[in-house]
């Protein structure tokens, strides 16, 4: 991939698909996923009436904060010398498996705080169901940024440990 990804982040994300997440979180958000869906619709345990989208807006931005502290973190790991040689092996692709993931958490990050920042002041005619539905998916997306922000600390702490032993 050749180029400035900042015109197209998605195909960063695209490409790096495979490394966004390990399969265990990806599998621990799909049961939550389920789970919000069956403990709302089916057995009524999962109450989302006091949901307000607007109150998320510092979770958003924190995760955006944190998600930047983690990439300058994880880059430090390396010298100038191997990003220049991950840029230059495969067309880039170890670069974009680097950055994929910070991307991808960014971008999750960046979605809930916009819903959070202009949600509240949104009114559409839905029925209930679609507004649970909403809920559901903000609140899923969200976790998924929270899970992702997750694999990028460990995804640093490997850096840092692997460039212990680099030359």
């Amino acid at each position: 991939m050749k180029g400035n990804f900042y015109n197209n982040p998605l195909k960063v994300i695209w490409y790096s698909k495979k490394n966004l997440m390990p399969p265990y979180l990806i599998v621990l958000w799909i049961i939550f996923l389920i789970a919000t869906l069956i403990g709302d619709f089916l057995y009524g345990f999962m109450d989302f009436s006091s949901f307000q989208v607007g109150t998320y807006f510092s979770v958003s931005s924190t995760g955006l904060t944190l998600t930047l502290a983690l990439f300058v973190a994880g880059k430090s790991a390396f010298k100038e010398e191997d990003l220049k040689r991950l840029a230059n092996h495969n067309e880039g692709k170890p670069l974009i498996d680097f950055l994929g993931p910070f991307v991808f958490t960014a971008l999750l990050f960046l979605i809930t705080g916009l819903l959070s920042l202009f949600g509240p002041y949104v009114r559409l005619p839905l029925t209930h169901v679609y507004l649970e539905l909403i809920k559901i998916a903000y609140i899923n997306i969200l976790f998924l940024g929270i899970l992702s922000l997750f694999n990028l600390v460990i995804i640093m702490l490997n850096d840092v440990y692997a460039s212990a032993f680099r030359e």
